[in-house]
């Protein structure tokens, strides 16, 4: 989901796989640094494009 290569090794959130690679330097990361902008609008991706579910009440 953040680099778009298909990699063995890292987490699922909800429909996506981070591999561990990004995940490693998603976290370390800090938020001045410019990069940190682009794993916000990476990230903002999983939660857009992710199947929405409908509960029944």
């Amino acid at each position: 989901m953040i680099c778009e290569q298909q990699k063995i090794g890292g987490i699922r959130i909800l429909m996506s796989f981070i591999c561990d690679a990004c995940s490693r330097d998603l976290v370390k990361t800090d938020v001045e640094d410019q990069k940190y902008t682009y794993y916000v609008k990476q990230m903002r991706k999983i939660f857009y494009t992710s199947p929405k579910k409908t509960y029944m009440n």
